[in-house]
């Protein structure tokens, strides 16, 4: 009787604790909570000219960029080309106008490779390299967007195209 008595009590209690519940949050988004995504807009000011190298550099802290992402996610970059996002690395084409000193004007055909590098600590470097290793201007203001994605979603989609960001907003539910 004693045995029927404690496991009568041990039934209560786990079906009153079961069916105790707090408040329940708002559902969240679904398919990116371990996805960060930034538009940043790197001003031509914000370029640093490597002389030992011929090229330009600007370094972006972003600290969605952890060692999980680092060591086992990806880091994606993208770069507004024309109101399209093209993925970095790249090569940019572009027309720029030369002043000469007598007042006349030259249209003339330019490019750029951009590059970039993930750092360890929570952000990239972007480097532009002209096509002419030209230092004497700097890069204009262009808008990037980073998309740090975490290993373990990274892994289970193998199905986008990762080059493509309207592919990778789809499939991460990105806002812009």
């Amino acid at each position: 009787m004693k045995k029927l008595s404690i496991i009568c009590m041990t039934l209560l209690a786990v079906f009153a604790m079961a069916s105790c519940r707090g408040p329940q949050g708002p559902a969240g988004h679904d398919g990116n909570a371990n996805v960060a995504s930034s538009t940043l807009t790197i001003h031509n000011y914000d370029w640093v000219w490597l002389e030992e190298y011929g090229q330009w550099m600007v370094t972006i802290d972003y600290p969605a960029i952890n060692n999980n992402v680092y060591n086992h996610g990806a880091v994606l970059v993208y770069m507004d080309v024309n109101g399209a996002w093209s993925q970095v690395p790249l090569t940019y084409y572009y027309q720029d106008c030369i002043t000469y000193e007598d007042g006349t004007q030259e249209v003339i055909n330019c490019e750029a490779s951009i590059e970039v590098a993930t750092l360890s600590d929570g952000g990239v470097r972007l480097f532009w390299t002209e096509s002419d290793f030209y230092d004497g201007m700097r890069p204009d203001t262009h808008d990037f967007k980073i998309v740090a994605i975490e290993a373990t979603v990274y892994n289970d989609r193998s199905d986008v195209d990762y080059s493509n960001y309207e592919a990778v907003k789809v499939a991460f539910q990105l806002a812009d």
